[in-house]
């Protein structure tokens, strides 16, 4: 039987997965994203053994929530986790014909299964947003990265009340402060991370991705879909606890970093407005960071899309960091923000569909579109 490419690796409870497994196995997905929870696909070939039985069946190793890690090496250095996941769900295909019965073993990260089994009503007197993650993080031995929020919860004396699962109420805090909430493992230790946080456009570009551009291109193709009337500013009112005077809060511009040129909310004449509801503000500056909330993600309605060669590339696309795109026109090239991988490997190749958005048209003439790591890679 083939074997898959040495630069890929499944680690089954920190163990290797055992040479009939590996024989087996015919392909793995693994998606990673800054919106929704992580999830591998391992997907086996099954034969019968002389009883009868099933061979990758004959000993129940993924049993529910074995943690499964994935690693690349595409490269010389040191093999890269892709995600750190627990096991789900099994799907078994018996076919009559030989040769095409399958098992498709699937799990999540931490965000859809540890995170996401028990429903809580929990109180957060007195703390932070950044703070409460930072705890909930801790609880599942998750390293936090949760960027400081206002402490204008603490002045107030104000109880933050948590009556759903701890991913979702994170997810939940997260929106309120234009943040990202997703977890995915350092590409060092290994170890989990939690990142609650603003996207981190300023950090320099994990890499340059080049479609039309001779011996140069990594991309197999590249799509962009501009919704031209999806960015919109935002007004909110709620009544002063104290006073019971309106109070407003404003956002009549995105406030993130412009990734190009031209942003897009300034291009439409008049702008588009909102007017929010029910926003559980505890004070003005809260109902003004909802609003500019909702003016930073309505902005980033450039959305691209692309297949990568992973043996190309020479390493991992991650979410959660910008690219670099070339040859898309002077309109659509630039930095953008990746915000979903999906990595296929089998005996064949290896690809990475990925999806990624920007706030802005156009180059700014500050990109440099030189890759230091493609040399090593």
């Amino acid at each position: 039987m083939a074997f898959l490419p040495t630069f890929y690796t499944v680690l089954v409870a920190l163990a290797p997965l055992p040479p009939p497994y590996l024989d087996a196995l015919r392909q793995v997905e693994v998606e990673t994203s800054t919106e929704r929870a992580g999830i591998f696909r391992l997907h086996f070939e099954l034969s019968q053994t002389a009883l009868g039985n099933w061979d990758v069946l004959q000993v129940d190793i993924f049993r529910p929530l074995v943690p499964i890690q994935i690693r690349v090496s595409t490269g010389p250095g040191l093999s890269e986790p892709l995600i750190n996941g627990y096991v789900k769900e099994a799907r078994l295909n018996n076919r009559s014909e030989p040769g095409k019965s399958t098992l498709d073993v699937v799990g999540m990260d931490a965000t859809g299964t540890l995170m996401h089994l028990q429903e809580k009503s929990m109180p957060w007197p007195n703390l932070p947003d950044s703070v409460i993650a930072t705890m909930i993080f801790g609880q599942y031995g998750i390293i936090p990265t949760a960027i400081p929020t206002p402490s204008a919860r603490v002045i107030l004396e104000t109880t933050t009340i948590q009556r759903t699962t701890d991913i979702r109420f994170l997810k939940q805090i997260a929106r309120r402060n234009s943040y990202e909430c997703y977890v995915q493992p350092d590409p060092i230790v290994g170890l989990d991370t939690g990142y609650f946080g603003p996207p981190r456009l300023l950090v320099p570009p994990q890499g340059v991705l080049s479609v039309n551009f001779g011996p140069a291109t990594n991309m197999n193709s590249f799509e962009v879909r501009y919704d031209m009337l999806q960015p919109t500013s935002a007004l909110a009112v709620a009544l002063d606890d104290a006073t019971k005077a309106p109070r407003p809060g404003i956002a009549p511009a995105a406030v993130e970093p412009p990734m190009g040129l031209e942003p897009t909310l300034l291009r439409i004449l008049p702008p588009p407005i909102v007017r929010p509801a029910g926003t559980d503000a505890a004070n003005a500056s809260e109902l003004t960071a909802t609003a500019l909330s909702i003016a930073n993600r309505s902005s980033r309605c450039i959305r691209g899309s692309g297949e990568v060669d992973g043996l190309q590339f020479g390493r991992a696309l991650r979410p959660g960091l910008p690219v670099l795109v070339r040859g898309a026109g002077r309109q659509h090239s630039g930095l953008y923000y990746v915000s979903q991988v999906t990595h296929t490997v089998s005996t064949e190749r290896y690809t990475q569909r990925f999806e990624a958005w920007r706030n802005a048209v156009g180059l700014t003439g500050a990109e440099v579109f030189i890759d230091p790591l493609a040399a090593i890679s």
